[in-house]
């Protein structure tokens, strides 16, 4: 598949373009040519170009911009029209030295399909660790997806499902996404507060119990 990585000059997006480069093409969108260029050299195989380039030439994208930028994103409502748009943005704020959720309601997901209407847009990698995206020695995940369907999951589970050692999980409609988003803040504070290396979720049933 081919998967732009729009904001993939950060380490968020660049840890996620190295993995999904594994199985798809990548290409870094960038408003800055030069980031992007240093971005797409890290990741053998990626390519690189503007937000509008990048857009136009994927498949599926992957939001990793901060969140005070998801609006500019309407500007690729055309190009993106009906194509798979996975948002990794958590909008956090820092009070009293921990980490809190930003937004009263709603979601950046959901700020995204507003910019992005006719795009098929999920959460997802959002509790994932930037820290454990580089891990050789990662463990399974779960990531957790919300999605307006299980039609747009399945469309997000397939992408998800290409970088090994990650299984999606659908956790509702897009409604959920500032669930999904705020689990980043419990991952992040718990590390920090216990002086631990990065906390991830996985998800254990029944039948998976030692």
């Amino acid at each position: 598949m081919k998967v732009a990585i729009v904001g993939g000059t950060g380490a968020m997006g660049s840890g996620l373009g190295r993995l999904l480069a594994l199985k798809n093409e990548v290409r870094i969108g960038s408003r800055d040519p030069e980031r992007a260029k240093r971005a797409a050299a890290r990741i053998p195989g990626a390519s690189w170009g503007s937000y509008q380039g990048a857009a136009e030439w994927c498949e599926a994208c992957v939001v990793a911009v901060p969140f005070g930028a998801v609006g500019d994103l309407a500007v690729l409502a055309g190009p993106l029209a009906g194509k798979l748009v996975l948002s990794v943005v958590n909008p956090l704020k820092v009070e009293e030295g921990v980490l809190q959720y930003a937004l009263a309601k709603g979601s950046a997901a959901e700020a995204i399909a507003e910019a992005l209407p006719e795009s098929v847009v999920a959460t997802a990698f959002n509790n994932v660790p930037q820290g454990m995206l580089g891990d050789p020695e990662r463990p399974e995940l779960d990531v957790l997806i919300a999605a307006a369907d299980k039609e747009g999951f399945a469309r997000a589970a397939r992408l998800v499902s290409s970088v090994p050692r990650m299984r999606p999980v659908y956790v509702g409609p897009l409604s959920q996404a500032q669930s999904v988003e705020r689990v980043t803040v419990l991952e992040i504070n718990a590390a920090r507060l216990s002086g631990s290396k990065p906390f991830a979720v996985r998800l254990v049933g029944r039948d998976e119990r030692p």
